[in-house]
């Protein structure tokens, strides 16, 4: 199967959300949540969240006049817990389907009423917690919505399920607005913006229940809705340059996949295509990650694990008030906003395939690169270390990255480097000689060669080349670069070939980005850096060693399933533990 045929109805995985702008205040305020953890214990006598994977803050557009509607749920799930975004599995596809029938492809914010998922079903228990209006996560939430509205010219507001067509009546109350939860659409919200109407549908998680025609029915009365305040007001949320309004007879409830645009550069391309893409294991410990050739819940296969990754916190190092399952809140800025749209473009070509490749198409080559694109002093090329990159959307992230990251500190290279993995995609289970063959492929080569001359031409002062391992190594040498080699870490005499490395480096003078490095390295790791890491990235994410793992199904690794598991440190933390 052609890689483009996973990229049907979404765009092209070149396209991606860099996350908040750093000129405005999105970041600080989705930095800003409170502490769900401790109020859900608080409230409630017991964990009233889904911790372990942190928070999801938004999906859409944060630019200034980007959002005509703002769609609000009740909480992510498991694949949003892994996309680090919001409304990304079935009910996001629901709803991105309703959206693009409305003409609306770009112009949308997706947000929650709450930033973590929670256990059990909405009630009484949480209902407070939710719609008080002394409550943080009220006072939170409302701060966030109000931005919208300063920042653009909201037209349309829509809540999903009971939770948030509440979320949706206590913010337009705090306005002033009478508005009931039950009949958004007879409020009348223009004291909150100009020309703003609300309307509610029924959660289409409801399904699951019985409630398919119910819901088919809902949808369609909204639509209805619209198309009316559509005819009432000319002009009023006018479709967007590429979209096409279509007809209340033409609409059909169903799903579309979510636009490549919507997420992290790198993201896996599993994660939005329609549905569920995994499952939460081992009691809240791992999400488990399945191919569109795996089964939810394993389901005619028995997928089994190796190893629970349970880490160790060395190298961790994290900042006062941090959570270690939260994006960083104090250093909020610092994440990577992904390529340009030319090295973007570099960076996702028709990669060749490797024959018997493990990896299914389904997950995608997104893990390519990690670090800068412009003034680097070093680039390194890298052999796969671990399934961790295709959790992050970054080359080596796992432990061999973590290793290699300490490895670099001691050249002086903290900051100007570029790091690309080769291949771009899990190889575990190609034999060496298809590798090579792989490494050989003149599109493989071209595709390369495409790349780090676009690097050089940006970079002046590069002049320092790694390779570390085999392929890597040859790839090297068929781009005719002069390379510092390094063998693989755990590779026999691994120590020894870095501590060389480094004498060579010591010896022969480099630039770097500190004075007077060490050229000394003691075997051990630290974690990757935040700007490394896509926006929504948790603490323990790039530290505490591999945290994925690739399953076997019938004694043989398999490239259907994958965990990404939470260190055992950070699952042992009590609620209020702050690093």
């Amino acid at each position: 199967m052609a890689w483009d045929e996973w990229w049907a109805d979404r765009g092209h995985p070149s396209e991606h959300d860099p996350g908040p702008p750093r000129n405005r205040r999105w970041g600080r305020l989705f930095a800003d949540v409170p502490d769900y953890r401790s109020l859900g214990v608080a409230a409630t006598g017991r964990e009233a969240f889904r911790w372990h994977f942190g928070p999801m803050f938004y999906r859409g557009r944060l630019g200034d006049d980007e959002v005509k509607v703002l769609v609000v749920g009740q909480e992510g799930a498991q694949d949003e817990s892994l996309s680090h975004r919001s409304f990304t599995g079935g009910t996001g596809s629901r709803m991105q389907h309703l959206l693009r029938h409305l003409g609306i492809t770009r112009s949308y914010l997706f947000l929650n009423t709450f930033c973590y998922p929670i256990f059990g079903q909405y009630g009484d228990h949480l209902r407070d917690l939710a719609q008080d209006p002394d409550s943080p996560v009220v006072g939170h939430r409302h701060r966030i919505f109000d931005y919208v509205v300063e920042r653009n010219d909201l037209q349309l507001v829509i809540g999903v399920g009971t939770a948030a067509k509440e979320s949706v009546a206590t913010w337009l109350r705090s306005h002033g607005v009478d508005a009931d939860p039950r009949d958004l659409d007879r409020s009348s919200p223009g004291a909150v913006s100009p020309g703003l109407r609300a309307i509610g549908v029924l959660h289409p998680g409801g399904a699951a229940g019985g409630g398919s025609s119910a819901i088919r029915a809902d949808f369609e009365r909204a639509v209805r809705v619209v198309d009316r305040w559509r005819s009432d007001v000319p002009g009023w949320l006018a479709v967007d340059p590429d979209g096409v309004a279509g007809t209340v007879s033409a609409y059909r409830y169903g799903s579309v996949p979510i636009p490549f645009g919507d997420f992290p550069f790198g993201t896996t391309w599993r994660l939005g295509r329609g549905a569920t893409s995994s499952n939460r294991k081992d009691e809240q410990r791992s999400i488990q990650l399945f191919s569109a050739a795996g089964r939810y819940n394993g389901r005619g296969d028995d997928p089994t694990y190796g190893s629970t990754a349970p880490g160790t916190p060395a190298g961790y190092e994290g900042e006062p008030g941090d959570l270690p399952y939260e994006p960083p809140r104090a250093s909020h800025r610092e994440f990577d906003r992904g390529p340009d749209p030319t090295m973007a473009s570099l960076l996702t070509p028709d990669w060749p395939r490797v024959d018997g490749t493990l990896g299914h198409e389904s997950l995608g080559f997104g893990p390519i690169h990690r670090g800068r694109h412009r003034d680097i002093t070093m680039l390194v090329l890298a052999d796969q270390g671990s399934d961790d990159d295709l959790f992050t959307g970054r080359a080596c992230s796992g432990d061999d990255g973590q290793h290699l990251q300490a490895w670099m500190r001691a050249t002086g290279v903290t900051h100007r480097y570029a790091i690309l993995r080769v291949p771009p995609f899990d190889s575990t289970g190609a034999s060496s000689s298809a590798r090579r063959r792989w490494i050989d492929d003149p599109d493989t080569i071209g595709a390369y060669d495409a790349i780090v001359s676009e690097l050089a031409d940006r970079s002046d002062a590069l002049d320092v080349v790694v390779a570390v391992g085999t392929y890597a190594a040859r790839l090297a040498g068929h781009l005719g670069l002069e390379a510092v080699e390094l063998r693989f870490r755990g590779a026999q005499g691994w120590r020894q070939s870095w501590d060389a490395a480094l004498g060579i480096l010591s010896s022969r003078g480099h630039r770097s980005d500190v004075a007077d490095p060490s050229f000394a390295y003691d075997g051990g790791r630290e974690q990757i850096p935040r700007i490394d890491l896509p926006y929504g990235t948790l603490r323990w994410q790039g530290s505490s060693g591999d945290r994925a793992v690739q399953a076997r199904v019938d004694g043989r690794l398999s490239g259907d399933y994958y965990k990404v598991f939470v260190p055992r440190w950070v699952f042992d933390l009590a609620p209020g533990a702050h690093t």
